[in-house]
C-alpha cells in the first residue's frame, strides 16, 4: 500500500510537470490540499502497518514460548515380560485355562493363583487383600503376566483375539479402580508385551469390545451350564429334597455360586463394554431365597421359564460383534425372564 501511494505521488507530479504553468498556478493550491491529505494517509498507513507488524511479532514471540504438549494416552502402558522361574506359587488355583496364545499351533496353559484358601462349602476365605500370580507356561517356560499384591479386588482373565492375532486379557478391580491390560506374544522378543488398555477412567473404546467379547463368551457358556443342566437338577427335586432345608441348600447353594460367579464376568462385560451387560439379579434373588425358605409354586414356575428360554436360545451366538450389540431376538427373550440390565 505504501508503494502505491507513492507511485500514485510520483504520478501526480510528473503529470504536474507536464501541463501549462497558468494551470499549474490555478491548481496550486488544490494540489498541495491533495498532497497534504496523501501524506496524512500515508502517514496514517505507516503507523497502522508499523502496529499490525508489531502485533504479528509479539503473538509470534508468545507461540514460540508457549510449552506445547503432545497429547498421550496416560492409560497406556507397554512392558516387555520373559520368561523366569517363579520361587513360589500363592496357595490356590483360582482359574485354568488352554489355549494356544503364541501362535505355534500347540496350546499353552494360563493359570491363575491366589494366595486364598477355599472353605468346606467351596467358597474362597478372602482377606482384606491376596497375592494373585498370573502364569502361562509352555513347556518348560513359565512367563509371569502379572505377579502382585490385590487389596479389596479380584483379578479374572479371558483369551481374545486381537487383530486376528491370539492375546490374552486380564482384568483388575482394586477398590473402585478397574484397569483392563492386554498381553500378546512378540516372536521377535521371545516374550509377552503387555498394554494397558483400560482403566475406569478411560473414555475411548480402544480394544475395549474386544476384550468385552470374550469375557462375555465365558459368561454365556456359564450360564448355559447353569440355566439349563443345573436348574433343571433343582427342578426335578421331589418334595421331599425341597421341603428339607439341609437337602435343599445342597442342592441350590452351588448353583446361586455360579450364577455369582457368570455375574462377575457380566460386570466385567458392563464396564467395558456397556452395551453387552446383562443382570442376573432376577434368578439370584430367587435363588437366595430358595436357599433360606421351602420354594413357592412361583418361585418353581419362574426358574422352569428361564430354562426354558436358555433351551430355546442354545448355544449360538449371542452377540452382533459387527454391530456391537446382543442380537435383537436374544434380548427380547433375555427380557422376559427379567434377565435385561
Amino acid at each position: 500500500m505504501k508503494r502505491f501511494l507513492l507511485g500514485v505521488v510520483c504520478v501526480a507530479v510528473i503529470l504536474g510537470g507536464c501541463t501549462n504553468k497558468p494551470d499549474v498556478e490555478q491548481s496550486n493550491a488544490n494540489q498541495t490540499n491533495e498532497m497534504d491529505e496523501l501524506k496524512k494517509e500515508i502517514k496514517q498507513l505507516t503507523l497502522k502497518n508499523q502496529t499490525l507488524e508489531q502485533t504479528i511479532e509479539e503473538q509470534k514471540r508468545a507461540l514460540e514460548s508457549t510449552e506445547v504438549e503432545t497429547p498421550s494416552d496416560a492409560n497406556e502402558e507397554v512392558v516387555l515380560i520373559k520368561a523366569s522361574e517363579i520361587e513360589k506359587y500363592p496357595q490356590t488355583l483360582y482359574k485354568e485355562m488352554k489355549f494356544d496364545v503364541n501362535g505355534d499351533g500347540e496350546e499353552e496353559i494360563i493359570e491363575l493363583y491366589v494366595n486364598a484358601g477355599k472353605m468346606e462349602d467351596g467358597q474362597f476365605a478372602w482377606d482384606d487383600g491376596q497375592n494373585w500370580l498370573l502364569v502361562v507356561k509352555d513347556g518348560e517356560k513359565t512367563y509371569p503376566l502379572f505377579d502382585g499384591y490385590v487389596q479389596m479386588g479380584t483379578i479374572d482373565f479371558s483369551t481374545a483375539i486381537f487383530d486376528r492375532k491370539p492375546g490374552i486379557v486380564m482384568f483388575m478391580r482394586q477398590h473402585g479402580d478397574r484397569v483392563a491390560q492386554k498381553f500378546m506374544y512378540d516372536e521377535n522378543e521371545s516374550g509377552f508385551v503387555l498394554e494397558t488398555f483400560y482403566k475406569k477412567e478411560n473414555t475411548q473404546d480402544h480394544y475395549n469390545q474386544s476384550a468385552s467379547f470374550a469375557f462375555f463368551e465365558e459368561a454365556q457358556q456359564m450360564m448355559n451350564t447353569v440355566f439349563t443342566t443345573k436348574l433343571e437338577t433343582l427342578l426335578e427335586a421331589g418334595e421331599d429334597v425341597l421341603q428339607d432345608s439341609e437337602k435343599r441348600r445342597a442342592i441350590v447353594e452351588p448353583i446361586y455360586v455360579d450364577v455369582e460367579s457368570a455375574q462377575r464376568k457380566l460386570d466385567i462385560v458392563g464396564e467395558l463394554n456397556p452395551q453387552l451387560m446383562i443382570s442376573l439379579d432376577n434368578a439370584a434373588s430367587i435363588l437366595y431365597q430358595m436357599s433360606n425358605n421351602t420354594p413357592t409354586a412361583e418361585q418353581m414356575e419362574q426358574l422352569k421359564s428361564i430354562v426354558d428360554v436358555f433351551k430355546e436360545i442354545g448355544n449360538h451366538e449371542w452377540v452382533d460383534k459387527q454391530g456391537n450389540r446382543l442380537y435383537p431376538e436374544v434380548k427380547e427373550k433375555l427380557k422376559t425372564i427379567g434377565f435385561d440390565s
